[in-house]
Formats: C-alpha cells, structure tokens, sequence
C-alpha cells in the first residue's frame, strides 16, 4: 500500500457555510474511525476490487470493477459463448447470429466486457438508520461539503476523481456507477480515481462531524 506524505492541509472552516445538496453521509464500522473525518487525520483509499464479492451483502457486491455494456446478456448465452466464469473474459465480442438446430437464439450481439480497478469512496445521499444496519455500519459523518473532500484528496493523489450518483438498473449492463437494482436501497454517490493501488491520504480538521442514526 503506498502511502502519501503529510501534507500541510488547514481546517475546513468554510465547510460550514456550503449548501445542502454538498452534504453526503458516510456511514463507518467503528465509532472511531470518525476521529479523522472531523479531527483530520489518515484515512484508507481502497481499490474497488476490494468490495467485489459472490454473495451481495452490505458493502459487497459481485459486479464490482466490471465495465460491462452488450446489447445481450451474455450470462443467458453460455451454452455458446464460453466466459470461463468470469464475463470479463469476453473483450470485444461480434456475432451476426446464433443458432441452434435451425432456430435463431440471438442474433446481431456487440459486447464488451472488462475488469477496471481504481479507488473507490461511497457516500450516502441521506441519512438514515436503516441503510446503515443494511450496511452493516455502526457509525456516521455527516460530510459538509463533498466538493471541498474531492480537492483535498484529488491534490494528494495528482489524479481527478468522478465523482456521480450511482444508477440503478434491471438489466445486465455494468460500470462503476451503474449497479443493479437489488442495491437501489443503497443510495450511493459514489468517488472514483483512476489510481491502480490503494493508498492513504491526509484530511484536515473540518471535514465533517460524527451525527447520531435515529
């Protein structure tokens, strides 16, 4: 894990002043951990292969890190188109047709399919208890302004983030910000770095406060 130099950050004094639509919930594991999101302090940066699971459950999920977009989904085809378990496999796939004993199973199919690691940091657009029981999580920050913690870190990484509401869909299309419906619940706004190891960075006093879940 690389680790980034102290940098000389000042407290986010401004924080305070910024508008609602900036304010995002960060729900934690250990009351603790809050100490740097309102003290400053180090926090982890994890990859998002970190969170990439079989089972869906809280924080995991098993479409992690996968940039998928076909006009099939090929998971239904696997009688013939071989993935090897695994739809990243694929690459760029052109078919004209599939048939099977005379009868067309598909036909016309672009796919494209990858794995892409980078950083990850998910926020939640509300506060609520029940998402973070759902989360598995046992404490919250309210960050005050969003924008203010992307600077902070997007200076200590060299790199820009994307930052997005995560989309929420039926079919089997995927990427970094567009999960499936069983983790609508979730209500995500999710960081994203194009930045291959996870790391540590530094955040000043004032980034948010520790709130209680009612």
């Amino acid at each position: 894990m690389r680790q980034q130099e102290s940098p000389d950050v000042a407290p986010v004094t401004q924080a305070l002043e910024s508008p609602i639509g900036m304010e995002k919930y960060l729900y934690l594991t250990k009351s603790e951990w809050k100490n740097s999101w309102i003290n400053g302090g180090k926090i982890p940066l994890n990859l998002s292969s970190t969170y990439r699971t079989m089972e869906r459950r809280g924080i995991y999920t098993p479409d992690e890190n996968l940039i998928y977009q076909s006009t099939h989904d090929i998971a239904t085809l696997g009688k013939y188109i071989n993935t090897n378990g695994n739809l990243a496999n694929i690459g760029t796939l052109k078919v004209g047709k599939i048939t099977d004993n005379g009868i067309t199973v598909a036909e016309g199919i672009e796919a494209s399919a990858r794995e892409e690691d980078g950083l990850i940091l998910s926020f939640c657009n509300i506060k609520s208890k029940a998402i973070c029981r759902k989360l598995e999580k046992n404490a919250c920050v309210k960050i005050f302004d969003i924008e203010i913690l992307i600077n902070i870190i997007d200076e200590q990484l060299g790199t820009k983030c994307i930052a997005k509401d995560c989309e929420y869909t039926s079919s089997h299309n995927r990427n970094h910000f567009l999960k499936f419906d069983d983790d609508s619940w979730q209500q995500e706004f999710r960081l994203f770095w194009d930045y291959k190891e996870k790391t540590e960075i530094f955040l000043p006093q004032g980034v948010g406060k520790g709130i209680k879940i009612t």
